[in-house]
């Protein structure tokens, strides 16, 4: 893994174009709609080159529309791959200073454990399993997941929790009752204690020294330490309690303390926004086991990160890391979030429309609990076989593989598959003419993005415009109608002529031709996930960018191939939001290109799309808090 050195974000700087070259591409493409005194969409460009800065917003739409290629529109004249490159670059490097070979890492906020990091960081460091979906409120999430440090605050409700769940778990796991079984030598791991003072003492001082080191996920600071043990003694002086009782104390304190809760990184200036230097080596260990095990480094992390080797064995680590099962927490919690995986057993379904049955126990007995978790499994599974089999990420749109058990196979209606087990998931061999292959196609995908009673064509593309190609509508104007109040007299409207009604209405019209197409691509297929081959539903269509389709294979095979770069941004702006624990920024562009560019030189594999996100500047490196943008000027 190359070697990264400190460094200032505006120390180097790349050779920017010239304003009077770039000028043609703006008039020959953009001024007929954004100029000379037309203003479509609300947006005028012919007078920003006078305060670029001024403009940030609106040049950072354009070059996300250039980039994505939704502007100019398909039916108007494009230009051509050499003047994108040439517009994309003078924005990059003009307008917002961008250097990409040296790509500003960004800062990120301290952030709090969230339940699943609290869950799994106590279970692998005392063996036990607290229930902290009973005990702790759920998190609030940012940028569609739970790792966003700036919503990861700490109310006073939560601190309480935090007081009353230390007392529990040291309870459950510091024995007290002179028992020395192997949950005792778990923690006195060199036996009772001895009957020396200051051996005893000494023995506390190993002890607390070891887990509190592997708490706070870097050495313990003496005076710290000192704390602990002196805690440890004064608990253990009081009538009817004993050695065990202190170190019990002590642990509570370790686990109520802010070096425990919260995951902070040291910054030797962090109030420059220019100052850019690599995380140490225990920051890093601790990014890489949140990222994949959402828990705190094991002992072999934690050796490299005290020997000053771990960066230099990142790539081995990150393979061993994966192999291990605790990847497996990374597998469901990152496809849960990004894919809403975990919603599709919780959502409020009623399926008798969908089943054409009356009675409400019946539909529940059909569309049940186990084929909602199935469901979920189909999907993880497939995210994790590509991953471990280092697949293309494409394949996770166009698979022609899934994973069933005998209830989720019978739901889905395939007949003919062989040897599926009734509780027990396993990978199928799709039929050469199945209308299923990869998660535009799962349940979980076809459930989540729909309504109770119906499907919705809105919120299905509205899906994979947000988490396949990455390219969001705006919100909604206020005072929209809800599709349901769309009528025309004496008329009962398909779903397509529905929302082209709906779509009629000027504010509505921009955002509906992203979306619609691709929603109605999916109506053959229930709320509820099963396939219905209606003659009458159509689902030809055609993307913004021009790209056209008949079904929703065909445009899982357009996402995966035409508009693969478009994927590939789009899953590595998710996983590195995940992994950084803070939404993307203008900044981050070219970092997000360098992880693209090597996704399309090795075609898309995703473990090795890992590596990249661990060896990308925002995850080896921080900068100090404030605006760089604002700081270069």
């Amino acid at each position: 893994m190359a070697a990264i050195n400190d460094s200032t974000a505006a120390e180097t700087k790349q050779p920017t174009a010239d304003f009077s070259k770039i000028q043609p591409v703006l008039e020959n493409y953009c001024y007929g709609c954004h100029g000379y005194g037309a203003d479509e969409g609300g947006v005028v460009l012919d007078t920003l080159p006078e305060d670029p800065q001024a403009a940030h917003e609106t040049w950072l739409a354009v070059w996300k529309n250039l980039r994505a290629q939704t502007m100019p529109p398909a039916d108007e004249d494009q230009p051509s791959p050499e003047e994108r490159e040439l517009l994309g670059n003078w924005i990059q490097s003009s307008v917002f200073k961008l250097d990409a070979t040296n790509p500003d890492p960004g800062r990120v906020t301290i952030r709090r454990l969230n339940r699943d990091e609290y869950r799994y960081t106590i279970e692998d460091l005392f063996g036990y399993r607290y229930k902290v979906d009973e005990n702790f409120p759920p998190d609030d999430t940012g940028y569609g997941f739970d790792t966003i440090g700036d919503v990861l605050s700490l109310s006073p409700l939560m601190t309480e929790k935090y007081f009353d769940a230390a007392q529990e778990i040291v309870k459950e796991v510091v024995p007290t009752n002179g028992k020395h079984d192997s949950k005792y030598k778990r923690i006195f791991f060199d036996g009772p204690p001895p009957e020396d003072e200051k051996e005893r003492e000494a023995y506390a001082r190993k002890i607390l020294q070891h887990f509190s080191t592997k708490a706070f996920r870097r050495p313990v600071q003496d005076e710290t330490l000192d704390r602990l043990v002196g805690i440890q003694k004064h608990i253990s002086s009081l009538p009817n309690r004993t050695f065990e009782h202190g170190v019990a104390q002590a642990f509570a304190a370790i686990l109520i303390s802010p070096q425990f809760l919260f995951r902070a990184e040291i910054q030797p200036e962090p109030n420059n926004p220019g100052k850019v230097v690599n995380v140490d080596q225990y920051a890093l260990a601790s990014r890489l086991s949140y990222f994949l095990w959402s828990s705190l480094p094991d002992d072999e992390l934690s050796k490299l990160a005290s020997e000053g080797k771990l960066r230099e064995n990142l790539d081995a680590q990150i393979d061993r890391m994966l192999a291990d099962p605790k990847s497996e927490r990374f597998v469901r919690r990152f496809v849960g979030q990004w894919l809403q995986a975990q919603d599709v057993e919780s959502l409020s379904i009623d399926a008798r429309r969908a089943l054409g049955i009356r009675d409400l126990g019946d539909s529940q007995r059909i569309f049940s609990r186990t084929v909602r978790r199935a469901m979920r499994e189909e999907t993880e599974m497939l995210f994790e076989y590509v991953l471990r089999e280092n697949r293309p990420a494409g394949e996770l749109l166009t698979a022609d593989y899934t994973f069933l058990n005998e209830p989720l196979a019978k739901f889905y209606g395939l007949e003919g598959i062989k040897d599926l087990d009734r509780n027990k998931m396993k990978k199928v061999d799709l039929p050469k003419d199945s209308k299923r292959g990869g998660i535009l196609t799962q349940g979980t995908f076809l459930v989540v993005t729909s309504n109770p009673t119906r499907t919705s064509p809105v919120k299905r593309g509205l899906f994979i415009l947000d988490n396949i190609l990455g390219t969001p509508p705006p919100p909604a104007p206020p005072d929209v109608p809800a599709l349901e109040e769309v009528r025309q007299r004496g008329k009962r409207l398909t779903m397509r002529e529905q929302l082209e009604l709906h779509a009629s209405e000027a504010l509505c019209k921009s955002c509906h031709s992203r979306m619609d197409p691709l929603g109605l691509a999916l109506e053959k297929f229930t709320y509820i996930g099963q396939f219905e081959d209606e003659d009458d539903v159509e689902t030809a269509g055609k993307l913004l960018t021009g790209e056209e389709f008949t079904t929703v294979k065909e445009l899982s095979k357009v996402l995966a191939s035409e508009r693969k770069i478009d994927f590939y941004r789009c899953l590595t702006e998710k996983m590195l939001t995940y992994a950084l624990g803070r939404g993307l920024e203008y900044y981050d562009t070219p970092s997000v290109d360098i992880i693209v560019d090597q996704m399309l030189a090795n075609d898309g594999k995703l473990r090795d799309m890992i590596h990249s996100v661990v060896d990308s500047a925002p995850f080896q490196k921080r900068r100090g808090d404030g605006d760089l943008l604002s700081s270069a000027h």
